[in-house]
């Protein structure tokens, strides 16, 4: 675990070396691709409870913030209308994201990134610049999922966090190091797999926590369905976070 600490605490310090220069564009940047990653999930969900919608007759309890004066038919046009819109918030933030981050790139270029006393090469930088922009993306995805778990669900949250550092102790020891043409496990899985099939199963652990707490503890079915979407997010954050960690690792000193 003092290896893994370490490495997070590099991870930290070149983010707040990146944001010594121009600071603002480097988070906005990360934060646009956060929410377009939102935006993303949100594009997937709505048709679906469109449907669910459409099927019962009926505008659910849950979307109360409606005024009582709209119709049922407006409201689902309302939302059908939302698709594109979020779709095209998806887009159109990870341009910026793009965007944002090059334009800190080239502000940075003549500064020397240094990493615990060891300067890095400019070649490097920009590569370590890449895959820390983007790990630093999931990273604020996580924590805001997180302070909203903990305002619905604090049980939930707390079961997040556990379950992340432990997936993250876990890549840390059996994959982040291995070469990428390695196999792990006697299932002879490539590291990304592994990663991966990790990080899905977490989503089983949660259901359970989630299952218990509506069963015993008088959990909404709401608030229970909404905690396991951002469930799902939080998870895919990891699982991108930690293929990132396999090229920052290998370029860090």
């Amino acid at each position: 675990m003092l290896a893994l600490n370490s490495y997070l605490r590099k991870v930290i310090g070149t983010v707040l070396e990146f944001c010594s220069v121009s600071g603002a564009a480097f988070v906005v940047g990360c934060g646009a691709l956060a929410v377009s990653r939102v935006c993303q999930v949100m594009a997937f969900f709505l048709p679906l409870k469109i449907f669910i919608v459409l099927s019962s007759g009926e505008v659910p309890v849950y979307f109360d913030f409606f005024p009582e004066e709209m119709e049922f038919q407006e409201i689902v046009l309302l939302l059908a209308g939302m698709v594109p819109v979020v779709y095209g918030l998806f887009i159109v933030l990870g341009i910026l994201h793009r965007w944002l981050i090059d334009r800190h790139l080239t502000r940075f270029g003549s500064r020397e990134l240094n990493i615990e006393g060891t300067k890095i090469p400019e070649k490097k930088m920009k590569r370590i610049h890449n895959h820390v922009s983007k790990a630093f993306s999931e990273v604020g995805l996580v924590v805001v999922s997180v302070l909203f778990g903990f305002i619905l669900d604090p049980m939930v949250a707390v079961a997040w966090i556990v379950i992340l550092y432990v997936n993250l102790w876990i890549f840390y020891s059996k994959v982040f190091h291995v070469e990428d043409h390695h196999r792990v496990t006697f299932l002879k899985l490539h590291r990304r797999q592994f990663i991966e099939y990790i990080s899905s199963s977490n989503f089983l652990i949660v259901f359970a926590v989630l299952t218990i707490e509506m069963a015993y503890f008088d959990m909404g079915v709401y608030t229970g369905i909404f905690l396991l979407l951002v469930s799902r997010m939080v998870f895919q954050a990891l699982n991108r976070f930690s293929v990132e960690s396999l090229y920052i690792l290998k370029l860090f000193p």
